[in-house]
Formats: C-alpha cells, structure tokens, sequence
C-alpha cells in the first residue's frame, strides 16, 4: 500500500484491526478519482456491500514458502465473490530457483486470470522483455491506473459530444489518440478506453475511419513501420 500510494503514514483501522485502509487519489492525464485500497486478513467479515464495491484484487504470495501457491486458497472465496476486473499476483521475485518457480506461478495465474508481477525483478528479467515495459510497483501503479474506475471524473469534458461530431474525424482521433505526442503502448490503451463511449455514438463510417487510425498509432507504439501497413 505504501509502495502504491507513496504515503508512509498509513494507520491502522482503530475500528477493526483485520483491516488497513488508505484513500489513493488519482491523477492521471486523463482522469482523477479516488480509490480505497483496503488490506485485510483472513479473519475480516468482508460484507455484500464490501464485495459489490471491489473493483480491483491485488495478492501478495511468498515465493520463498513451499505452500505459497496453496496458501492462496485462502482468498478463493475473496476473488470469486468480488469478481474484480483487475487480478494481480504479486510477490517480491519470483525465478526458477524459488521454491514457487515462475513458470509454476504463471501456470497459476493463466487459469484464473491474474497478472504476475515481481516488485524487485532482477536485472536478466528485465532484459528478457522485447519490448521495453513497466516493472515493479511501477508496472501495478500502471495496470490501476488503466482501469476505468466507476468514480472517475474525466478531464477537459467541456466539449460536448455534439461539437465533437462536428470536427473531421480524422482530426477528433488524432486529438483522442497523439494529444501530447503519446506514443506508449499503455497510454494508448488507457486513452481507447476512455474514449470508447463516446466513439459508440458515430455513424458507421466515421467509427471504422477512427479504427484505422487507432490501429496505425497502435502499430507505431510497437515500433511498426508506416509503408508496413499503407495500401500500396
């Protein structure tokens, strides 16, 4: 939670010492919102209104115990009641020579739709990457803040959906997608999922011009070339 927030005073509920809860306001280019992360203990009476709320799980796993993968059965009940759209694994490192191999864990995560994250990687997993992406408490800040929160308040929404059908469609999704000169692959995926919505209510063919140009920026992020996909 520290790592996340940035916050070192993060106190304990005097209300109920099986939780530990923090407010993590976020501030992206694109939105800001205000998430609570709560930490609990199996011993937390978690509510249907708790449950109804989680929005994100993330699962600390000691890679360093040989019942780590068992352990996790514990929060079985958690993930299946919750149903979060965002699933993290998380353990401090994970290789082939802890006592929960990385292929074992990734195995784990596969089936259940989780995303395994190291917080401290070493430097041969890092170099492994072809592409060059987040890792750490880096890469779990990034997959949160892609999440499309459901008390997110979007920035610069003056513009109303009218005035914005009133632009050339090439212009509005050159704005959408390179404002600023955005070119990394995660940022263009959070700004597609922010505009998604509003891309919902152009006619036909305006939506499938916007597709090509989301799938040029998409293949330029990834260091395609233009003559790659032009038509000639």
């Amino acid at each position: 939670m520290k790592l996340i927030t940035k916050c070192t005073d993060i106190q304990d509920d005097p209300l109920d010492a099986n939780k530990i809860s923090h407010t993590w306001k976020i501030d992206t280019k694109y939105y800001t919102a205000e998430v609570d992360i709560i930490g609990i203990n199996e011993h937390y009476q978690r509510s249907q209104q708790f449950n109804e709320n989680v929005e994100a799980l993330i699962i600390h796993m000691d890679t360093n115990k040989e019942t780590g993968l068992k352990d996790l059965l514990t929060w079985s009940a958690l993930e299946e009641d919750c149903d979060p759209e965002i699933k993290l694994l998380i353990a401090n490192y994970c290789t082939n020579d802890t006592k929960i191999t990385k292929s074992a864990a990734m195995e784990w995560c596969l089936k259940r739709g989780f995303e395994l994250i190291e917080l401290y990687p070493s430097q041969e997993t890092c170099d492994q990457d072809i592409i060059e992406e987040k890792v750490g408490v880096e890469r779990v800040v990034e997959a949160l803040h892609t999440h499309t929160w459901s008390n997110l308040d979007m920035k610069n929404q003056k513009k109303t959906l009218n005035e914005a059908q009133s632009k050339d469609i090439g212009g509005m999704c050159e704005e959408l997608l390179m404002n600023e000169g955005s070119d990394d692959f995660n940022d263009l995926f959070a700004q597609l999922s922010m505009m998604k919505e509003s891309l919902q209510s152009l006619p036909t063919n305006q939506r499938k011009q916007c597709a090509e140009q989301v799938v040029t920026a998409f293949w330029k992020a990834i260091g395609g070339d233009d003559d790659e996909i032009s038509d000639t």
